[in-house]
C-alpha cells in the first residue's frame, strides 16, 4: 500500500515545484543606460542618464544606487545616487577614467543595495573614448567642446 501512495505523491510534488514561485527573470529590479547610446563617442566631461525600477538615493538613505565603471572593472567606480532621467556628469578627473586609453570601451552600470552589494540588475553599452579623456594627461588649455563627440 505504501508503494502505491509514494509514486503519485512524488509526481504531485514535482508538478507543484515546477509551478510555484516567481519568474526570476521577469519581476526583479532593473537598471538601464539611457545616455550615452551604443556606439557614441565620448570626451570628458560627459553625461550619463540611467533609469531604474528602484528608488535611488544616498547610501545613508537606505535606497539603492548605481555603480558606474568601465570594461567590467567594478573595483573602480562612481556612485550615481539619482536616476530616472536625471543627468550625471562624469568629469575629466574621474577615477573611472584614470588610465583609460582612447578607443572602444564598455560602459557598465550595476544597481546596488545601500550596502554596495549587487542588487542583481546591470546594463552596458559600448562607447568610444576620444583623445583627452582618461589618464589625467592632455592639453588642459585646449577646448575640445566636452560632451559628445558627434
Amino acid at each position: 500500500m505504501l508503494k502505491k501512495l509514494t509514486a503519485p505523491l512524488a509526481v504531485g510534488a514535482l508538478i507543484l515545484a515546477g509551478c510555484g514561485g516567481p519568474d526570476p527573470g521577469g519581476d526583479g529590479p532593473s537598471v538601464s543606460i539611457e545616455q550615452p547610446a551604443e556606439g557614441d563617442e565620448l570626451t570628458a566631461p560627459f553625461t550619463v542618464v540611467v533609469e531604474s525600477s528602484e528608488e535611488l538615493g544616498t547610501t545613508e538613505s537606505g535606497n539603492h544606487h548605481v555603480h558606474l565603471y568601465f570594461d567590467g572593472n567594478d573595483g573602480t567606480y562612481e556612485v550615481i545616487e539619482s536616476g530616472n532621467g536625471e543627468e550625471y556628469e562624469v568629469s575629466a578627473d574621474s577615477p573611472v577614467l584614470e588610465g583609460l586609453e582612447p578607443g572602444e570601451h564598455t560602459l557598465n552600470v550595476s544597481l546596488r543595495n545601500a550596502d554596495h552589494s549587487a542588487a542583481g540588475a546591470e546594463d552596458e553599452v559600448t562607447v568610444t573614448i576620444g583623445d583627452g579623456t582618461g589618464g589625467g594627461g592632455g592639453d588642459e588649455d585646449e577646448d575640445d567642446g566636452g560632451g559628445y563627440g558627434y
